[in-house]
């Protein structure tokens, strides 16, 4: 005789069949009732258009030529519950005709760099990082230069987007 049973009609569920389905039935219930926020959550941050922002830095009179200044702007955020202020590091400089506005954080271990006077050099504190003046890779393990924000001029003050341009 064959050892899987054939269910005819009429024959009961047993206890166990119907708590086997049972658990099926609540695991697919809450499967769905997080699945699908979640996977609306991540199609809506792919799909979202970025807003781009300018912002103010500084005035054209503030910015030096042969040490970048460091700038912090705000940048407005929007999650799904509110919005709030996203802070930003911006040096700013000078290099011949150009301004250039470029991010304080390292491209390695994303710290934060900062500009060390007495060495004429922007140095990352975690791995030993070196930028020059204009936020080029001067050395360490760093794969990449800082990468610059774009810019643009109105009246005598300086603006920046929240989009990053990165060097070649």
């Amino acid at each position: 005789m064959n050892s899987t049973r054939q269910k005819t009609r009429g024959e009961k569920v047993s206890r166990r069949q119907f708590f086997e389905w049972g658990i099926y039935v609540i695991a697919g219930f809450f499967s769905i009732l997080l699945g699908v926020p979640l996977v609306g959550y991540f199609l809506s941050v792919i799909f979202r258009p970025g807003v781009e922002q300018w912002v103010p830095v500084t005035t054209l009179d503030r910015i030096d030529v042969l040490t970048p200044t460091e700038y912090a702007v705000a940048f407005e955020r929007r999650d799904v519950l509110r919005s709030y202020e996203e802070m930003r590091g911006v040096f700013v400089i000078r290099k011949g005709n150009d301004i250039l506005a470029f991010t304080n954080v390292c491209t390695h271990m994303h710290c934060s760099v900062r500009w060390l006077d007495y060495r004429q050099q922007i140095v990352c504190p975690c791995h030993g990082g070196v930028y020059d003046r204009w936020g080029q890779l001067a050395g360490g393990p760093p794969p990449n230069s800082l990468p610059l924000y774009a810019t643009k001029v109105e009246g005598n003050v300086l603006y920046v987007a929240n989009r990053q341009i990165f060097r070649v």
